[in-house]
């Protein structure tokens, strides 16, 4: 049909003329007032939580007074509902599975009602942990079920607004809650706090009677095959009755039941359930649930950790910080906030169909963050100020005002709306009550922590922070989260699953009425997802888009075929924009060396504080510094082994389990011994991370950008010492026996969101070649090159390498018997060839050299260096760190923009001779004090700009070019044991060093130590200069052949590039010469 109205352009083909009103726009449907009413009674549940959060703000003030408890029994009472609710959000997917959504709100009302007569009538502080725990619960099942049941019922055109209404309850409830706070606060104190919890009995009654009123969710009916009632409930809940059957169709594809089937009732496919649905949600997850799990959970993460519960449930306290003294005026204060929280949300439930999810989520965390900021600054302000500043109070109210108001405005109700409608069908509940569970989570964590934090870093320093997190949520958002607004349940997971180039995926889908887009669209998809997922149609456009395309290359070749060539045939191809998909997996995966980074800043300063708590000597504490560099050998050695075995992308896993283990440890320990056995668990998942980093990122990557996006290892582990050194200033004030456990075990935190982040990673595609999952590494391979061209010629390459012949196109091959173990490390160390004995001594030679030019010394021990320079005071010492890791980061990231502009070899040998340079003038400045019986602030000065100046130099060439360089010159099959001899030899050096370090400037002054390095230095720049190939631009197959002529690489190098001679002479040439 479709060919044949391209072909009727006589007059029987005319159409008909169309009259104007075929034109009109169509008039947009009144909001289904049934809909609005399921809607509301819904959400309803939500006002549990609500209530909760806003009593206990005030209840608190009174439970401390009566049961004459401490604050951090209050921080704990106060936020431990959120992780006792996990249990009722774990539950409540396959409860609302088992016996539907509407009654398991009637549930979730019971076990809240009882939680909440047991806090009313607690006689002590362990019989209202009772209560808390029994409300927690039914708050669990409550925040899980609400979006999930209203998402379901709600139609498209008004998904948005509808969704919103359990953020809308939660602030109803958090202004009933601090409304029920003032008027009881006149009564005794024993009774006042029991009246204002007791009394959040009384919404649950009402939400179990309104109950009644609701039908069952549709997409729940035809999940038990219950069609009949489904479509009932569709019709009254749809804006049309065309509506309704397009969302009926949708829902039996999504179950499984065929489009014909109209029967009241069915037996419907077996459903994976229980293990199968997890394993599809978190172990084998396609790119799409991938996706979404990943932006489901960051959404929840960042809502809870950019502060809101802090000031909702601390409120009481920020006021008395801000110069409110009298408790009825602090409660008074709170009832603003929680008016304006109201007033907004209830803005927010308007615009959101009509601006969008996105805009307004970006909008909400923009004005949080200038929010958090102006209270940050007046709080500061407050707090160091002598008397009364009535400015310095205004300000911090209304930027507590406006805070909440701009939370409310956005980022509030587009977590619930947004999160409930990106998961398919059959991982909905699952995926809800994930998010839910990290939503809870963040926010215990930060109620139960907050007066501590506030105590160690200052009011004003907490909400800094909480700026800076509303700051990365803010580029979270931006980057990964696509508007869903307008489209059905069924039609957001077309969005997800392209991650970072989403927004091509978007343009597509709204151009699908034009043929092309659809086809395109459907083309992106079908790289992601299994042919048997698709539904037949989306098969035949295939089909019909690959004719016409064929059909369309042959019409240009003529009638003799020979193809008619254009101008544009000669025009200079532009340079390729750099891949979004394999940048982010970079980032992902670099994230690993975050852990080592973490542990040198830290170190540093922690060091100082355990040498005081512990009473440990110098030589104790080199060990305890610098072991954790022998300790990653064992971590190193296993990791090629590992990699090879379980795959590039679960070793990384397996390297942030480890370290987090490490890191507890570390922070909980109490002797010197327990500290050592942290730093031996922690030390194994260093060496894993160290060397799973760079190979992983090396074989992502395109030639063309290899350089950059390998760089980023060392990237991460800059930023690692960088928070390092902040969290060392950070617990500087705690009390000495407290803060270096906490600047060690925080170190746990980052493993998490590593292991987070490799859900949203593939696995790398020349392992994936190596286990013969040819149609696997075919689709990284499209997602991460340049051009389709340079993914079939990175694959043929790779499948050379691997031993499989280029003809062979199967998606699972069986491969030839690889060689493992002992073979393996045979060719690299008993029997290298010419080329393999050049890249190992090129590999061991750079990790060495960038070791043992004294980068660990001056990172760890700059403490002391600065002492040595005349700054005395732990925490002048301290900040100085700080701008350390401030340059190293700065100029980290500069290099990675040079690397594949200018290449390695320059970069590396510009970096090492600023570094030769740096080193004499710092050599020069800590002599010249040391002989000096006064201060001389020019050679201070030198020093610390010496110190700077070495860094910087070291950041923008040595640091990445080792883990570049080591990465991509090993062949595929030794890649992943020659990076970890590599690694080994960087972590010895390192070792060594850090271990020797005081007793070496004790014995040769802290100036001749420095010229030492500078020395060292001065042979790395020969050795670099002499032995070491440029290798940008080069796939990793043609880096092999530069190596194996050693002193004569140059002659190599000039054959490469005449490779434009002659098709293939170059090509020739080189490899004659490079076999020899």
């Amino acid at each position: 049909m479709a060919d044949r109205k391209l072909q009727d352009n006589g007059v029987s083909g005319q159409p008909k003329i169309a009259a104007i009103q075929d034109f009109d726009p169509p008039t947009r449907p009144k909001r289904n007032k049934y809909a609005l009413g399921c809607a509301v009674l819904a959400s309803m549940t939500s006002i549990l939580l609500g209530y909760d959060i806003g009593v206990m703000s005030g209840a608190a003030i009174y439970i401390k007074d009566d049961l004459k408890v401490s604050d951090v029994q209050i921080e704990i009472l106060v936020g431990i509902i959120n992780l006792y609710c996990l249990f009722g959000s774990a539950a409540a997917g396959k409860t609302s599975d088992w016996i539907g959504r509407r009654y398991t709100i009637v549930f979730a009302a019971g076990i809240f009602f009882v939680g909440a007569l047991l806090m009313g009538f607690a006689t002590d502080y362990a019989f209202l942990m009772v209560g808390r725990f029994v409300a927690g619960i039914g708050v669990g099942y409550a925040l899980m079920i609400a979006p999930v049941y209203t998402a379901e019922v709600s139609p498209a055109s008004s998904r948005g607004f509808l969704t919103s209404f359990p953020e809308v309850f939660i602030n109803g409830g958090i202004l009933l809650g601090y409304v029920s706070n003032y008027a009881f606060s006149k009564l005794p104190t024993h009774l006042g706090w029991r009246f204002m919890l007791g009394v959040g009995a009384i919404p649950s009654v009402f939400l179990s009677l309104g109950v009644l009123a609701m039908p069952e969710s549709p997409r729940w009916l035809v999940m038990q095959g219950r069609l009949g009632d489904a479509k009932r409930v569709l019709d009254k809940t749809s804006d049309s009755l065309k509506e309704s059957q397009l969302r009926l169709v949708d829902i039996k594809e999504a179950a499984g039941i065929p489009e014909h089937c109209n029967d009241e009732v069915v037996q419907i496919p077996k459903r994976p359930r229980n293990e199968a649905v997890w394993r599809e949600l978190l172990v084998h997850p396609t790119p799409s649930v991938r996706h979404i799990l990943i932006a489901g959970i960051g959404i929840h993460f960042f809502q809870q950790a950019s502060g809101i519960d802090a000031v909702v449930l601390y409120s009481p306290r920020i006021f008395e910080k801000a110069g409110i003294t009298d408790d009825t005026d602090k409660l008074l204060a709170t009832i603003a906030v929680g008016a304006t929280k109201t007033v907004f949300i209830l803005v927010a439930t308007f615009l959101l169909d009509k601006i969008g999810r996105r805009p307004l989520l970006l909008s909400s965390v923009a004005g949080m963050i200038t929010s958090l900021m102006l209270l940050g600054v007046g709080l500061t302000v407050i707090d160091h100020s002598d008397h009364k500043l009535n400015w310095a109070v205004a300000l911090s109210i209304a930027a507590v005002l406006a805070y909440v108001s701009f939370f409310s405005i956005g980022m509030g109700p587009i977590t619930w709306v947004y999160s409930s409608e990106i998961f398919p069908l059959k991982l909905r509940a699952q995926g809800c009550s994930m998010g839910v569970a990290v939503n809870r989570v963040t926010s215990g964590v930060i109620s139960m922590t907050f007066i501590s934090l506030y105590k160690a870093i200052s009011i004003g320093g907490a909400f800094f922070l909480f700026t800076a997190v509303s700051s990365v949520a803010w580029v979270f958002f931006y980057t990964l989260l696509p508007e869903t607004q307008g489209q059905n349940l069924e039609e957001v997971e077309l969005l997800f699953g392209t991650f970072f180039n989403w927004r091509s995926t978007q343009r597509k889908l709204k151009n699908k009425e034009g043929g092309e887009g659809q086809v395109e669209l459907l083309e992106t998809l079908y790289l992601s997802t299994s042919p048997a997922t698709l539904p037949c149609h989306k098969h035949t456009l295939l089909f019909e888009h690959h004719k016409t395309k064929t059909m369309v290359a042959d019409r240009k070749h003529g009638v003799s075929g020979h193809p008619e060539v254009a101008a544009l045939d000669f025009e200079a191809p532009k340079k390729p924009k750099r891949n979004k998909y394999a940048f982010g997996c970079t980032i992902l995966a670099s994230m690993t060396s975050i852990l080592l980074g973490y542990d040198i800043g830290v170190m540093s300063g922690a060091a100082i504080y355990i040498k005081d708590d512990l009473k440990v000597s110098d030589v104790k504490i080199e060990i305890l510094v610098g072991i954790l560099n022998v300790y990653s050998l064992i971590g190193s050695a296993a990791a090629g082994r590992t990699s090879d075995w379980i795959g590039r992308r679960y070793t990384i896993i397996f390297a942030a389990g480890i370290f987090f283990v490490g890191a507890l440890l570390m922070g909980f320990a109490t002797d010197y011994a327990f500290l050592m056995v942290g730093r031996f668990v922690a030390g194994i998942g260093v060496g894993y991370a160290l060397m799973i980093a760079p190979v992983y990122t090396a074989e992502v990557s395109a030639a063309s950008s290899r350089g950059f996006l390998t760089s980023f290892p060392e990237v991460f582990i800059n930023l690692g010492i960088l928070l390092g050194y902040v969290s060392n200033y950070a617990f500087s004030k705690l009390p000495t026996n407290l803060g270096w456990r906490f600047m060690l075990g925080i170190g746990a935190v980052p493993s998490v969101f590593l292991a987070l982040g490799v859900l949203a990673m593939p696995e790398s595609p020349r392992w994936l070649v190596m286990q013969g999952r040819l149609g696997d590494a075919k689709r990284v391979l499209d997602k991460t090159s340049d051009s389709a061209e340079e993914s079939q010629l990175r694959l043929a390459d790779i499948k050379e390498a691997a031993g499989i012949p280029e003809t062979c196109n199967d998606d699972v091959v069986q491969l030839p018997k690889r060689t493992r173990g002992e073979a393996v490390w045979r060719e690299l160390l008993v029997h290298p060839t010419p080329s393999v004995r050049h890249a190992l001594l090129a590999a061991c030679g750079i990790h060495f050299f960038q070791q043992a030019t004294g980068i660990d010394a001056v990172v760890l021990y700059s403490p002391r260096i600065f002492a040595k320079a005349g700054i005395t005071n732990d925490t002048h010492k301290l900040l100085a760190t700080i701008a350390v890791g401030f340059t190293k980061t700065c100029f980290i990231l500069v290099a990675t923009f040079f690397l594949d502009k200018i290449g390695r070899r320059k970069l590396l040998l510009s970096s090492v001779a600023g570094m030769i340079l740096s080193l004499m003038l710092l050599g020069v400045g800590l002599t010249i004090i040391d002989h000096s019986e006064k201060k001389l602030i020019w050679a201070v000065a030198l020093s610390l700009a010496s110190v700077l100046s070495y860094v910087s130099f070291f950041s923008i060439g040595m640091g990445p070019i080792t883990w570049v360089y080591s990465s991509e010159i090993f062949p595929l099959r030794l890649r992943a044991q020659g990076c970890s001899m590599g690694v080994a030899v960087n972590r010895v050096t390192s070792g060594v060093l850090s271990m020797t370090f005081i007793s070496l400037y004790k014995a040769i002054t802290i100036g001749g130590a420095f010229f030492l390095f500078t020395a060292i230095a001065a042979v790395g720049w020969v050795f670099f200069y002499t032995l070491y190939p440029e290798t940008r631009g080069l796939n990793l197959e043609e880096v092999e052949t530069v190596f194996g002529t050693f002193f004569h690489w140059r002659s190599t190098m000039r054959k490469l590039k005449n490779k434009k001679v002659g098709n293939g002479d170059g090509h020739v040439q080189l490899g004659s010469n490079g076999q020899s």
